[in-house]
């Protein structure tokens, strides 16, 4: 069974285009619950932020009926803090500061803008993807490289699962079958690096 990494697609202009496409979670220290801030009406179908599979309503509807195995639970996302952003129009090829005023950090995109709960009624609900498949990684600290599949191997596999969490890896891992569900439901929402088993 082939194991890949999976990660977000890449976005222009770096960390300000990573809050435009893939927003916050925020969490709430009184009640232990985490929060969707994010632009819209934009959102990718699916995404991975603050170390979590964030889902939309429809996704997570398919990815239910889909068959595929590793997710024990799914948890619903408030949509705490939405902000009109229609980025999506503007040319990648300019750089950010013909759109933006670059006051802070990219997250004051956000933070400095007031929330549109009529935005966000629009918006489809959100939720978070609890992956219990296991992987067993081998990693090669020695190995400098910002590609996965140059310094993991896979040491074995949760033979009944799609969708993985690793021990020595922070991320997820999917399988063929969910790499193409994920390509065909998902379409350019994520990129991924197949992961070489020991001798491959």
């Amino acid at each position: 069974m082939n194991i890949y990494f999976v990660s977000n697609a890449q976005t222009p202009w770096g960390d300000w285009g990573e809050v435009l496409a893939y927003g916050m979670i925020a969490w709430d220290e009184d009640t232990d619950i985490d929060s969707i801030e994010r632009t819209g009406p934009y959102t990718p179908p699916a995404y991975i932020r603050s170390g979590l599979l964030v889902l939309t309503e429809p996704t997570k509807e398919a990815l239910e009926n889909s068959g595929l195995k590793g997710i024990s639970r799914f948890e619903h996302l408030e949509k705490s803090h939405i902000v009109e952003l229609d980025w999506q129009q503007w040319d990648a090829a300019k750089g950010i500061s013909v759109y933006l005023e670059l006051d802070g950090e990219p997250e004051s995109i956000i933070e400095s803008r007031p929330h549109d709960p009529q935005l966000a009624a629009r918006m489809p609900a959100f939720w978070c993807a609890y992956v219990a498949g296991k992987v067993a990684l081998r990693m090669d600290e020695s190995v400098k490289s910002n590609d996965p599949s140059h310094y993991l191997e896979v040491v074995r596999a949760d033979e009944h699962a799609d969708f993985f969490k690793a021990d020595v890896h922070g991320g997820y891992l999917v399988s063929e079958r969910a790499k193409n569900w994920l390509e065909q439901h998902c379409p350019e929402a994520f990129q991924f690096a197949l992961i070489p088993r020991p001798g491959k």
